[in-house]
């Protein structure tokens, strides 16, 4: 019965170690893919573009901030045994005077970095729907700050990130196989209190709230965190825009009466200005 019990043990250790090693091998080749982006060219739109959109799509809209920190030297994003170790590159001039205008756009853009491989745990979705200026002037902004020398740890990633991402469940770790290579920059619409400005800026939430902004589970997301609500206010008859500019601007959910926990960024949202709210209101109310 003992040495029944002992191979039985040996056999399930051999199934395991052997499961370990195609699950790292596989992840290994996804990851040394390489890949081609449409050629173009944004040096001259950088050269010109605003700095101060930059900075505050980096701090404020887009929340670049939160992966890369304040001094844009890279930050921890999650410390989980089960999804692993990750933290955000360090953006500075220190590691990207090495890269060109068209290299930095096409990783903001596309997730596919200098190496052509595509980078991992880059939210590119979240970006594929900013025009070519903002972008532009995002690189702008990267191109202004000082240098920091900071290599940065690099990422490990645990075996149930490595399991969702290569059962196509967790989509952030290999953006450049998902999105379309070769689709252009969006077009951007005038930055005021409108429906289109709104649905511009909109684009920032899907990664949490998904691309039709129904909610649910956080694709690639620390399981500590709570599932994203739907945001699709226009079938809801609690929400008008006095109560969800209230609700931004004090942190707490007029639904629960409790403080909206992390990963929603209010602190970045506390730094939208009137027109950004009221234009986000507007396009999340015709969503029913």
């Amino acid at each position: 019965m003992k040495k029944i019990i002992i191979v039985t043990l040996g056999i399930l250790v051999f199934v395991a170690a052997t499961g370990f090693v195609g699950l790292e091998f596989a992840f290994r080749s996804e990851s040394a893919r390489t890949y081609t982006v449409k050629e173009f060219s944004i040096h001259e739109e950088v050269a010109v573009a605003d700095i101060k959109l930059g900075q505050r799509m980096y701090a404020v809209r887009n929340g670049c901030i939160d992966c890369h920190g304040p001094d844009l030297a890279g930050a921890v994003i999650m410390e989980n045994g089960a999804m692993g170790s990750i933290r955000g590159p360090n953006l500075t001039p220190a590691m990207l005077k090495d890269w060109t205008d068209e290299e930095i756009a096409r990783a903001i853009r596309y997730g596919v970095g200098k190496n052509g491989r595509t980078l991992r745990f880059m939210p590119s979705f979240d970006f594929k729907g900013l025009s070519k200026g903002d972008i532009a002037a995002l690189i702008a902004y990267l191109r202004s700050v000082p240098p920091v020398e900071a290599a940065g740890a690099e990422n490990r990633f645990g075996p149930v990130a490595k399991g969702l991402s290569l059962a196509g469940k967790m989509p952030i770790m290999f953006p450049a196989k998902y999105l379309d290579l070769n689709e252009g920059f969006a077009g951007k619409p005038a930055e005021a209190a409108t429906v289109e400005f709104g649905r511009y800026l909109a684009q920032s939430c899907t990664g949490c709230h998904g691309q039709e902004f129904r909610g649910g589970p956080i694709e690639g997301g620390d399981p500590s965190w709570p599932e994203a609500p739907g945001i699709r206010f226009g079938a809801s008859a609690n929400w008008n825009e006095a109560v969800f500019k209230e609700s931004i601007r004090t942190g707490v959910s007029p639904g629960t009466k409790k403080e909206m926990r992390a990963p929603m960024p209010v602190k970045l949202l506390q730094q939208w200005d009137d027109t950004e709210l009221t234009a986000l209101w507007s396009y999340l109310k015709t969503l029913n």
